[in-house]
């Protein structure tokens, strides 16, 4: 990891992650990234909002994500179990205006997990979110997407980076 980006990430408040991998059997997982400045390990984009993967910020290359009524930014891999994992942590940003609600899913089998757990974004304002895997009903599951889904309304852009399971 750069210094110019370790910077950034301290000015954030999250401290430096390894980029870990899908654990094998017997050991205890390392962080699992799903998106940090690029996709990693295997992770595609799938995501039915305008998304824009790379984007230069500052020090970092998020994602820009707006939205058409519940569209979402989604996240897909091959089905890999969240055993070991307790939560899915990200950096997000409203961008200019903010003010948008985002629902965060699990996805199997292409089909989203039923769960409500939701997020209200604040603009020009870098935020570190911590969802636990068991309030959206994916911990100890076998899952295929992870989703941010916008609601009712369309939405504006907002900026996501530094996503991964722990």
């Amino acid at each position: 990891m750069s210094v110019s980006r370790r910077l950034f990430l301290a000015a954030l408040g999250v401290a430096g992650v390894s980029g870990g991998s899908l654990a094998r059997a017997g050991e205890l997982p390392q962080p699992l990234v799903l998106y940090d400045d690029e996709l990693k390990n295997g992770f595609q984009n799938y995501s039915w909002a305008k998304t824009q993967l790379s984007m230069s910020v500052g020090n970092g290359k998020p994602i820009r994500v707006e939205g058409e009524p519940w569209s979402a930014l989604a996240l897909h891999h091959e089905p890999f179990s969240t055993e070991g994992y307790s939560k899915l942590t990200f950096v997000i940003n409203g961008g200019k205006d903010g003010g948008q609600t985002l629902m965060i899913k699990a996805m199997a089998d292409g089909k989203a997990i039923d769960a409500d757990f939701a997020i209200q974004l604040k603009a020009k304002t870098w935020a570190v979110v911590e969802v636990p895997l068991k309030d959206i009903n994916a911990a100890g599951k076998t899952i295929d997407t992870l989703i941010w889904q916008g609601q009712a309304a369309a939405y504006p852009g907002y900026y996501i980076t530094r996503i991964q399971l722990e």
